[in-house]
């Protein structure tokens, strides 16, 4: 395996090779987008919808395109046969390019493409949330576009550090009293025979996970899922909770702050949703 590689504008080149432009807007003013899409198997999971997100991303933004959504899954599987991984992350990102300092658009620019791969140990990770985890609150104080990917993550940074230091898996957002998301995944309670999360807009992230739930898993395990933006004293009266995501799959909650969720007791609703997702998983990403 190789992990001494990265893919720029289009080219693999070594670590030692790699140069980035330190006027690069994206470096600057966070002036990008990026889009993490895993690998299993040696194949890209649910690559095309990931890319139709970041094609989407870099119209919001304004980014010109310089590359077509089949360029971009083209690269991924070349970067995913030149470092040999079966088991990875592909981060991909997408800047205004490289001009003289200021904040309007440049007069003219070429966008920057980076992408990377990351090596990942899923049966190591499984095994680790397997019991539950804790999580944390905290105040959502990011923009009003969450439903853009773009390279200004601060306040993901500061929740996440946050959670580190209580020793919590991860944070949950609270935006007017209403929990919103975790720092990179969606969050669900089940309750009463139905799955809860807050309503897609433009205060959560879009998700292939919740997507891939949403639209495929909860059908053939008969569950009806309600949109509606819900507090975290509603979720606390839950049967079960969990994050879930492209990186950290289905992962269960057993406590917010300082409070349990069914008096921290594993339900069989989460495990149930993540053998269904890891079932599809293998039918589309099968063994070589």
């Amino acid at each position: 395996m190789n992990n001494d590689v990265i893919l720029i504008n289009g080219e693999i080149v070594s670590l030692e090779e790699a140069k980035l432009d330190y006027l690069n807007r994206g470096h600057i003013f966070g002036d990008g987008v990026f889009e993490m899409v895993p690998v299993y198997n040696g194949r890209a999971f649910a690559l095309v919808p990931h890319m139709n997100y970041l094609f989407d991303y870099t119209v919001k933004t304004k980014i010109p395109g310089i590359y077509t959504i089949e360029e971009l899954i083209a690269f991924h599987e070349e970067l995913i046969a030149a470092t040999g991984y079966k088991e990875c992350e592909i981060y991909t990102q997408i800047t205004r390019g490289s001009a003289p300092y200021g904040l309007g658009f440049p007069a003219q620019s070429v966008p920057e493409l980076v992408m990377f791969a990351l090596p990942v140990n899923r049966d190591e990770q499984r095994a680790k949330v397997a019991k539950g985890v804790n999580v944390i609150t905290v105040e959502d104080e990011r923009w009003q576009n969450c439903d853009i990917n773009t390279l200004n993550r601060m306040p993901e940074v500061m929740a996440k550090e946050k959670a580190v230091v209580s020793k919590a898996y991860d944070a949950l957002f609270v935006r007017d009293g209403k929990i919103t998301e975790g720092t990179e995944a969606s969050f669900f309670i089940y309750k009463d025979g139905i799955l809860w999360t807050h309503p897609e807009g433009k205060h959560i992230h879009r998700n292939i996970t919740r997507r891939l739930l949403k639209e495929r898993l909860s059908e053939g395990l008969d569950l009806q899922i309600m949109e509606r933006a819900f507090d975290k004293e509603f979720a606390l009266k839950a049967d079960e909770a969990f994050l879930c995501g492209p990186r950290c799959e289905f992962v269960p909650v057993t406590k917010i702050d300082r409070s349990l969720i069914n008096d921290g007791k594993l339900g069989t609703m989460v495990s149930k949703i993540q053998r269904a997702y890891l079932d599809f998983v293998l039918s589309e990403c099968p063994n070589r």
